[in-house]
């Protein structure tokens, strides 16, 4: 190699490595300084990893709509409540693309009141009725190596299962009077919880015993809110309820 071009070539690299360096310190001073009187506030954003996935919600795709009818009776609450007995009509439909186990002893649980829709599906109640909940001790029979046709229901994509059940629901005569544990009168949102599983048996081994069967349903399912109208001082009787 000739000397000429031995320190010519030395002077490019070291050309391109102050040319480099020129690069970075302007990308640094390209960086906007915080405004006076304002520290530079760390995120608040948690991390996520990478393969972090939210879990899936097990009663995705299960449909309830819950339809009050005609009250059948009111009976007296105290001296400003009442007592309303409302049928309702339950539909449960599969909005999945696999199949879904049902019991066929499915339970209203809780009765939820709301002003609005938007009330109620956010969780925000004017009354909840306390949990009531079933924990039967049914015959081992019930859970053989497929569902039992007695006791449960497989519906297929779209296919509804539908039930009556009346509830109780206390309600106070004046609205602007407060008293515990009534809604108020008048039109509310109006949904219920329903208790899918009511056996005291374990269902998660279940649902591996039955997969090709379809989706075992045991978590609660709550109903699409409709529109419920609760009637003031209706005629009342005496049914001896006491509050």
């Amino acid at each position: 190699m000739l000397p000429g071009r031995g320190i010519q070539t030395v002077l490019i690299v070291v050309a391109a490595f102050m040319l480099a360096a020129d690069g970075a310190l302007a990308s640094q001073k390209a960086v906007p300084a915080p405004s006076p009187g304002k520290a530079s506030q760390p995120s608040t954003t948690p991390a996520q990893s990478p393969n972090t996935t939210a879990a899936p919600d097990p009663t995705e795709g299960v449909e309830v709509t819950a339809l009050a009818t005609e009250p059948t009776r009111f009976c007296a609450y105290g001296p400003n409540a009442y007592v309303v007995y409302v049928p309702i009509d339950v539909t449960v439909v599969n909005g999945r693309r696999a199949p879904i186990i049902l019991s066929r002893a499915l339970l209203v649980q809780r009765v939820l009141l709301g002003k609005t829709n938007g009330d109620v599906q956010a969780g925000r109640y004017e009354l909840a009725t306390p949990t009531r909940t079933a924990r039967l001790r049914a015959d081992s029979v019930l859970f053989g190596p497929a569902p039992d046709d007695d006791n449960f229901t497989v519906l297929k994509r779209n296919q509804k299962y539908e039930f009556t059940v009346v509830q109780a629901i206390p309600v106070r005569n004046n609205a602007a009077q407060p008293v515990p544990g009534t809604a108020y009168p008048g039109d509310l949102a109006f949904s219920v919880e329903l208790q899918t599983w009511p056996f005291t048996k374990d269902a998660a081994g279940l649902q591996q015993q039955w997969v090709r069967y379809g989706d075992l349903i045991a978590t609660p399912v709550v109903a699409y809110p409709t529109i419920l109208r609760l009637p003031a001082n209706p005629p009342t009787e005496n049914c001896g309820i006491r509050r």
